[in-house]
Formats: C-alpha cells, structure tokens, sequence
C-alpha cells in the first residue's frame, strides 16, 4: 500500500502510472477518503473530469462531509460542463480562497456577473491570489457594468502581476473591444511566446481568425482552446461553427452540442446547434432544441418563429399556426434581442460573456 501511494505522489513519474498507483491503492483501502482525494486532484489536474466525478462520489459515500471531496465533485461538475449543479455544490464548502475562485467561474459559465464577480473578490481576499483569477473578474467586472470595480483590479493586477503574460491578455482585450483586432492579434501573438499554454488567448486568436473568414486558423486556435481548458463554451460554439462553415456539419454538432450544455443561457448555442441540425436534416432533434430554447428564454420571439417554419416544414400546420402567433405577440412586446450567429464573411461581435 505505501508503495502505491509513494509512485501515486512521485511527481517525476508518468502521468499514467500515477492514477494508476492511486487508483490501487484506493480500491486497498475504500475509506480511506484522503486517497480518493488525492486521485480527484491528479484526475482534475489533467482534465479528468468524469473520472474525477466518479471517484469524489465513491468517496462521498463512505464520507459525505468530506470538506475536500465536495470541493472535487463541484470542480468536476463544471469541468464536465454541468455549472448549474457545480454552484449549488460549491456552495456547501467554506466560502475561501480557491473554493471561491471555482464558484466564480462557475457562475461565470451561467453568465451570471454579479455573482461572478462577488465569488472572484472574495477568492482573491481570502487568499487565492492569482493573475488569471484577476483576469477573469476584471472580465465580469465588464460584464456587470462596473467600471469602478474594473479600474480598481486593474490596478491591483498592474501592482502585484506586473510581468504576467495575463496583463498582455488585458491590453489585448483592449483592443478587442475598439474592434482593433491587429493591435490585439499582436498582444495575443506576445502571450503564446511568453505562454503557449496560457488558456483565453488561442480563443481569442480563433475568434479573429473566425471574424477573418479565416476558417482553417480559427479551427487550429479554437481546438487548441478546448485542450487547454475545456470549460469554455465559447470554444466549442465558434469551432462548431467554424467547421460548419467548412462544409463539415457532421463534426459540427457535438461541438455545438457541448456549447449548449456548458452554456445553457446563451440563444446564440440553441440557435446554433438547430440550424445545424436542420442542415443534417435531424428535424425531431432540431424541434428538442429549438424547445428547449423556447422554455428558456420564454420571452424571445425568435424561437416560436423558427419553430413554426420547422413545423411547417414537417406538415404540422396546426402546431405551426399557434407557434407563428405566439411568436407575433412577444415580437409586440417591445423587447427585441438580438439572434444568430454573423453571416459568412462578415464581422460578428463577440458572444456575450466572452474574453472581451
């Protein structure tokens, strides 16, 4: 047992034999929650998010008060792209530090900025001091329209990270938000050589390559993304449409499909995801979607409509008819928003909640 969790902590092994020392040695020992532990850190680690999900459960049966375990399971939560439920497990741990940091991120996901930049504040105030948490607050800083808050983390990250390849993220971001996008392709070009691994920029960089028409680019940038870090929604939207546009609908659609689940409150990914299910000519799978995006967002007009062209489509006038009229009624109620992924060669603005 004490050799399987020597190689399981020896760092200058092989991934690979790590988990599987920890591996045996959890199953020697089932309750022992310390090495369940230990194996959900190495499996988060390397993005191991299911795997990880599973052995926090195993473990939170034999200890469900296990402060570390319920840590772990909402972290997986969100790496599998389930932020919903990561919130409300996050919640059961001690409000602190990176516990905070994971909370923030995964309100974050829901597009939900106030409660983002509160859970990002107080990780950074109660310890986790970290220049891509600063990043990313000063990011739902913006989203929430509080231009105090952004200028004073701004100056705190300029103060305490002043070499970090994050603050080039920053002055990118900059740029971004002129629409000057060569001005920031330069300071995203600077983070890569600084960090080839640093995650946002190659979103960013496939982002511009996406604006450009510049398809091939932008699928490299937005894949390398998704290896990177794998909870980003964005990635996986932009690069469904990305191939789509490249005539390769059928590699599309899981990726369209992750944009849902990991963002469920963004219409651009339902509206996505159904147009390019139509285009595969999976009209049942289209309606589900187009569905679910109608009792989401109960207020947008835009799904009736599309609904009632499917149903149309697929010879259900009567269904048609009421989605058309109710569709006609939230048009009238003077609350538009904006629907749709940009048209081909032309310049869409950044998905709301993006690195911007």
């Amino acid at each position: 047992m004490r050799g399987l969790l020597q190689q399981g902590e020896d760092t200058t092994q092989p991934y690979a034999k790590r988990k599987s020392a920890y591996e045996g040695a959890a199953r020697a020992c089932p309750r022992d929650p310390s090495i369940d532990a230990a194996l959900c850190a190495l499996l988060l680690e390397h993005q191991e998010g299911q795997s990880a999900l599973e052995w926090a459960r195993r473990g939170l049966e034999v200890v469900p008060e296990n402060s570390n375990l319920i840590a772990y399971e909402g972290i997986a939560l969100l790496l599998v792209g389930r932020p919903e439920e990561a919130v409300a497990v996050l919640k059961k741990v001690a409000p602190e530090g990176k516990n905070e940091f994971y909370l923030g991120m995964a309100y974050r996901a829901l597009r939900e900025p106030k409660q983002a930049q509160q859970a990002l504040s107080h990780a950074f105030a109660t310890g986790f001091e970290d220049p891509y948490l600063l990043y990313v607050l000063i990011e739902q800083d913006r989203a929430s329209g509080d231009k105090e808050a952004g200028l004073r983390d701004f100056h705190t990250f300029h103060d305490r990270f002043p070499d970090s390849p994050w603050l080039h993220m920053l002055y990118g971001d900059a740029y971004m938000a002129r629409n000057e996008d060569a001005g920031a392709e330069a300071e995203y070009e600077q983070v890569l050589k600084l960090a080839p691994n640093q995650p946002a920029v190659h979103y960013q960089l496939g982002f511009i390559n996406f604006k450009r028409a510049n398809y091939a680019a932008a699928e490299e940038h937005l894949r390398k993304e998704i290896a990177i870090d794998p909870t980003f929604a964005d990635s996986y939207l932009y690069l469904g449409e990305t191939l789509r546009r490249l005539g390769r609908n059928s590699e599309a659609l899981p990726f369209l499909k992750q944009a849902v689940i990991r963002d469920p409150n963004n219409t651009l990914a339902y509206n996505a995801l159904a147009t390019a299910q139509n285009e595969a000519k999976q009209f049942e799978e289209a309606l589900r979607t187009l569905r679910a995006g109608e009792k989401r967002f109960p207020e947008e007009a835009a799904f009736p409509a599309q609904l009632a062209g499917l149903l149309r489509r697929l010879g259900r006038p009567e269904e048609a008819k009421k989605e058309a009229e109710k569709a006609t009624l939230l048009s009238r109620q003077n609350n538009p928003i904006k629907h749709g992924l940009p048209a081909e060669q032309t310049t869409p603005n950044p998905p709301p909640g993006a690195h911007d």
